[in-house]
């Protein structure tokens, strides 16, 4: 199928299990319709000024603030929202069903006798603020004042940001029992911070989440929570968008996805184990056999389904392929022959725990085939079948608790893995990023199928353009574009570049991330990755990796601006050097008057330190001619002081030695007078009142005198 078609995603986080399990949802329904997937880590202003991937997206899927929704719906471009709608009502949008679970929620919390309840979220996301008004719903419902107080807004809903929550309720003191937090993660955080506190959960605050992530059933104690399905949400909007692209009408309004109160420990409640949901309640007394045969299987896929309603439509081994040999590994049991392979029955038994991570859930299914079993069993003649009924249920509930195992070693040992992976990327982006190196050589360490690294570039006329610094498809070679090419931001990546695993029956989607530092845009890091690892972990470690990314680009950047710092220094030294050089020629001119005859007129006040240059300069003038006669002109000297007396000193006394006769040249009688009064010995010296008078007994002594032609250079 082509590559031409793509669904894109916009939203502020690419990784992390809520976006993961999205993610999963998006890329099943757009890869039954040939869609690949693009999910772009950035704002909407960034990509529309940068117009990044515009022209390989066909329509947008929006996980964003609503007042940044503007720009996608101006753009002529189909849009649906998750999690957030449009005000105007201009597109269709997919939203869990926040009020009815936050609201089952706080009025489970009133049932156990709370009426001090405190609410924490981030009410910057749509999602919280629907959550909150159910809170206060629930408050109103039942007589309770809603308290100001005890409403905490948090600044994300990361479990670092629960701990805030716990600490106003350290606030509160005794007068706050419970917590209703607006997610689990912060329920989470919240949980920490009560332990470490020494607060018992239940018993000193109850405590209740929302989204019901895997963390929250292993929580000590597990988490009362509200379960929604991520997947069906994303599989929703996906399919909502796909309509749109191929001009189907479809409601503008929202699409409500189920959500169902979980109860477990932190509530106060010791829940027994639960009922069979009511999608799963089909076998009435006195049903006939060909109508549980039909039922059967639909109840235990209603169960591996969580919350997310069953297509009635579908046949339940396109839910679940193993459902097919579990009920005829009973039904072999009960009958007495032969049934499926035991690794067929086990492969079976591990696609579900894989699919479900809640142990208990797991559990419930094997509960609910073994009351199957026993139904089968009523009338049954053979005595034995009691025991081969009882004996495979036991080896299903090995089966089960087997694979759940399996998976967590297999987890363990990818967390392991990835310790050694780190170094690796350290290795490649960090220690190595001044040479340039390969900084993707370790793609295929972490599951990914191909990746590219652009920086931005001027723009020209068709906009924004990156220029590739190096593209990577670890172990398959494809047409990927050389270092050096340049391409538009709009035609970012293209889909000639991209490997199989993107099409639309692979299991890859693209990520692109921002390489961004100090506000400023530094390039785009693209790189085809399982919609989520095997072993369901959410690759939140490439965040680290994309700082080390553009670390390195940084330390580059930095390399390369020392550089040319160097350079520019070097060039300023020279160039201060040869300016030196002439304010010293300027500073101390000599000018040859004839051969043996040096002048060197002196214009300005003479300090300490150009005193020494002038020492320095006549001396090395007199040993280079030769000079036998020196003329000092200091008629253009201010003033005549005790630091020019010493310099004229301490030149006629080298002079002398070099052989040479020192004619001064300007030397008012009151100032030699000076000199004199000063204790200063002009002994040495022949002094003239102008130049004039100088050349001319120097005439009458020598014969003729060249004119004077300006300083040497």
């Amino acid at each position: 199928m082509s590559l031409d078609r793509a669904i894109g995603i916009m939203c502020p986080d690419i990784w992390g299990t809520y976006f993961c399990e999205l993610l999963g949802g998006i890329q099943s329904a757009a890869g039954r319709s040939g869609y690949r997937v693009i999910a772009i880590r950035s704002s909407p202003r960034e990509v529309h000024e940068l117009k990044l991937a515009r022209d390989q997206i066909d329509g947008w899927i929006a996980v964003i603030n609503p007042t940044d929704l503007e720009r996608f719906l101006d753009d002529g471009r189909p849009v649906v929202t998750l999690s957030t709608h449009a005000r105007d009502g201009r597109c269709p949008y997919v939203v869990p069903d926040n009020h009815g679970g936050a609201l089952a929620s706080a009025r489970h919390l009133i049932e156990h006798g709370h009426r001090r309840i405190l609410f924490a979220g981030n009410m910057t996301h749509e999602d919280i603020r629907q959550r909150f008004q159910a809170y206060r719903d629930a408050l109103d419902e039942h007589g309770i004042p809603f308290d100001p107080g005890l409403v905490v807004e948090l600044p994300n809903n990361e479990r670092t940001s629960g701990r805030l929550a716990a600490q106003r309720l350290f606030e509160l003191g005794q007068s706050c029992t419970a917590m209703f937090m607006a997610t689990d993660q912060g329920a989470l955080g919240a949980l920490d911070a009560l332990t470490e506190a020494g607060l018992r959960v239940p018993e000193d605050v109850a405590l209740v989440g929302f989204d019901d992530i895997e963390a929250a059933r292993y929580a000590s104690p597990p988490l009362t929570t509200v379960r929604q399905r991520f997947d069906a949400l994303g599989r929703t909007a996906a399919q909502l968008l796909i309509d749109l692209l191929a001009g189907r009408e479809v409601p503008s309004g929202g699409h409500v996805g189920p959500t169902t109160l979980v109860v477990r420990r932190s509530c106060g409640c010791s829940p027994a184990p639960a009922a069979v949901a009511p999608s799963a309640r089909g076998i009435a007394a006195g049903q006939s056999a060909a109508g549980q045969a039909d039922a059967l299987p639909r109840e235990l896929v209603a169960l591996t389904s969580f919350s997310a309603p069953v297509d009635p439509d579908a046949a339940p081994a396109d839910a679940w392929p193993g459902v097919t040999d579990v009920l005829a590994g009973l039904e072999a049991a009960a009958q007495g022959r032969p049934g499926p392979q035991a690794a067929a029955l086990e492969r079976a038994w591990r696609d579900v725990a894989g699919q479900m991570p809640d142990v208990g859930m797991l559990l419930r299914i094997v509960d609910r085939l073994e009351q199957a079993g026993q139904a089968m069993l009523r009338g049954a003649a053979d005595a034995a079948a009691g025991e081969r009924v009882a004996a495979y249920i036991r080896q299903a509930r090995h089966d089960v608790v087997q694979g759940r195992v399996a998976i967590e070693s297999a987890r363990a040992d990818y967390l392991n893995g990835l310790l050694d992976v780190n170094l690796v990327i350290r290795e490649a982006l960090l220690e190595h990023a001044a040479g340039g190196g390969n900084k993707l050589s370790w793609l295929s360490a972490v599951q990914m199928s191909w990746g590219c690294l652009a920086v931005w570039e001027a723009r020209d006329d068709a906009g924004p353009v990156l220029r590739i610094v190096e593209s990577a498809s670890p172990g398959k070679p494809l047409a990927s574009p050389p270092a050096g090419t340049r391409v538009a931001a709009a035609e970012f990546p293209r889909g000639d570049w991209l490997p199989a695993a993107v099409q639309y029956d692979g299991d890859h989607v693209i990520r692109l991330l921002p390489l961004r530092s100090d506000g400023e845009d530094r390039g785009i890091l693209a790189v085809c990755a399982p919609v989520s690892s095997p072993l369901g972990l959410d690759h939140r470690d490439m965040d680290v990796w994309v700082a080390m990314l553009t670390a390195s680009f940084e330390r580059a950047s930095l390399i390369e601006s020392l550089v040319e710092q160097e350079r520019q220094t070097r060039t300023a030294y020279e160039r201060e050097r040869a300016l030196a050089d002439a304010v010293r020629r300027l500073g101390c001119p000599v000018i040859p008057l004839d051969a043996g005859v040096l002048l060197v007129p002196l214009v300005g006040a003479i300090d300490l330190e150009r005193a020494r240059h002038v020492l320095e300069v006549v001396l090395a003038e007199i040993s280079r001619q030769e000079a036998e006669v020196l003329l000092m002109d200091i008629t253009g000297v201010p003033f005549a002081d005790l630091q020019v007396a010493e310099s004229l000193m301490k030149t006629t006394r080298a002079a002398l030695l070099l052989g040479a006769e020192v004619i001064v040249v300007g030397m008012r009688p009151q100032v030699a007078q000076g000199f004199t009064h000063l204790g200063i010995d002009l002994e040495g010296m022949t002094l003239y009142p102008t130049l004039g008078r100088a050349l001319s007994a120097l005439r009458s002594r020598r014969g003729p005198v060249a004119a004077p032609r300006g300083p040497r250079a």
